[in-house]
C-alpha cells in the first residue's frame, strides 16, 4: 500500500522535564505502566534501566546492572512491560530478563532470566504476545519473526521480509535481514503486531486474529543497502524509523528520512527524528506532527493527551509534548 497524500503537518513544542539527578548517556527507550516510568539507557555505565514515578518523574531506583556475571547484563536492546513485570533483552547474552517490584512497590529487582534458543539469531527486539510467548525479529532472513516460549525455546517462524527483490532475499538472506532491521510493537487487545524499518519507509501491520497483512511503503521507499563480500548489509540510503507504538486508537511512529549522504555533510549531527506519524489500523497516514527537536524513543499516553520522548543530544533528556 502506498500513500502519497500526507495530511497537514502540525508543529509541537516540547517541555523539558527536569530530573533531580544525572543518569543517562543514551536514553533510547521510555516505557510507562501505571504509576511507573522506566527509561532504558542504551550505553549505561553502571545500570541500563532507571525507574521514575509517573507522571512526576521523581527518581526511584536504577537496575539492570552492567557486567558479565550471571546476574548482570552485557547490553540491553529493549525493554517491555507485561503486567507488573518489566522484561529486558540482552542480545550479547541472548537472554531475556524479568524484573519485578519489591514489597514497597518502588524498586525493581531481577526475578528470572530466559536463555534464548541457539536458532534465534542475534535478537535485537521483542514483544510479548501473552504470558507464554515472545515474538522476536528473525535475523537469519529465513522469515520475518521467530516465536519462542517462556523457556526460550523456538516454537516456529512466520511471515517473510516483504522485499520487492525476492532474488536478493534468496541469495543474501542474512544481509537482507540486517538491511530490513525493524522495530516492533504489539497490542494484546487489538491483536496487532506492527513493524517499522530503521533504514526504509516501510510499516507493516499483522492482524493475529484474521491473518490480514497490510504493507505501507512511503515515498522514501524500501531499505537501501549494499551486500558486502562477507555477506553483511551496509546502509546506503536513509535513516528512517526510530520507534513505534500501537495504542488503543492509533499507531504512532517517529520518522527521520534524512539521506546518509546528507547526514555526513552536517556540521553538528543530531541523532533522532522529528516527524511523529500517526497511522490508523488500516495503514492510512492520518496525522503528522513536527517536533521541535529530534528524539529517539517515544511513549504515547493517549488518555493524558501527551507524548513522552527521549532526547540524546542534550543534558535535558526527557521531553513532554501535548497533542490532540
Amino acid at each position: 500500500m502506498f500513500c502519497a497524500d500526507f495530511p497537514q503537518t502540525r508543529e509541537l513544542k516540547g517541555t523539558v522535564i527536569p530530573l533531580d539527578t544525572a543518569l543517562f548517556r543514551y536514553p533510547f527507550r521510555i516505557r510507562i505502566q501505571g504509576d511507573k516510568a522506566v527509561v532504558m539507557d542504551l550505553h549505561g555505565t553502571d545500570y541500563f534501566c532507571h525507574a521514575f514515578s509517573y507522571p512526576e518523574f521523581h527518581y526511584i531506583s536504577s537496575f539492570g546492572k552492567r557486567g558479565e556475571s550471571p546476574d548482570e547484563q552485557i547490553s540491553v536492546e529493549n525493554i517491555r512491560w507485561y503486567g507488573e513485570s518489566l522484561w529486558s533483552l540482552d542480545a550479547n547474552k541472548s537472554e531475556l530478563t524479568r524484573f519485578g517490584c519489591d514489597l514497597s512497590g518502588d524498586s525493581l529487582f531481577r526475578q528470572e532470566a530466559v536463555n534464548l534458543d541457539k536458532d534465534i539469531l542475534r535478537a535485537l527486539d521483542f514483544v510479548m504476545v501473552d504470558d507464554s510467548t515472545f515474538i522476536i525479529p528473525d535475523y537469519s532472513g529465513e522469515n520475518r519473526f521467530s516465536w519462542a516460549d517462556m523457556s526460550g525455546n523456538l516454537l516456529h517462524k512466520s511471515d517473510c521480509i516483504p522485499i520487492t527483490d525476492e532474488k536478493q532475499l534468496k541469495e543474501s538472506a542474512p544481509a537482507v535481514a540486517q538491511g530490513w532491521r525493524s522495530f516492533i510493537s504489539f497490542s494484546p487487545d487489538k491483536k496487532l503486531l506492527v513493524t517499522v524499518t530503521q533504514l526504509g519507509d516501510v510499516l507493516d501491520i499483522y492482524n493475529m486474529e484474521n491473518g490480514r497483512h497490510i504493507n505501507y511503503k512511503g515515498e522514501d521507499g524500501e531499505p537501501e543497502f549494499h551486500v558486502t563480500s562477507e555477506g553483511y548489509g551496509i546502509p546506503a540510503g536513509r535513516m528512517c524509523y526510530y520507534d513505534v507504538q500501537v495504542t488503543e486508537h492509533y499507531i504512532y511512529a517517529i520518522y527521520d528520512g534524512r539521506k546518509f549522504s546528507d547526514i555526513m555533510k552536517e556540521k553538528e549531527y543530531k541523532q533522532g527524528a522529528k516527524q511523529l506519524r500517526v497511522f490508523d489500523f488500516d495503514g492510512k497516514l492520518c496525522k503528522e506532527y513536527m517536533l521541535d527537536r529530534p528524539v529517539t524513543g517515544i511513549y504515547v499516553d493517549e488518555a493524558g493527551h501527551c507524548l513522552w520522548a527521549t532526547d540524546v543530544n542534550t543534558d535535558n533528556q526527557i521531553v513532554k509534548y501535548i497533542f490532540d
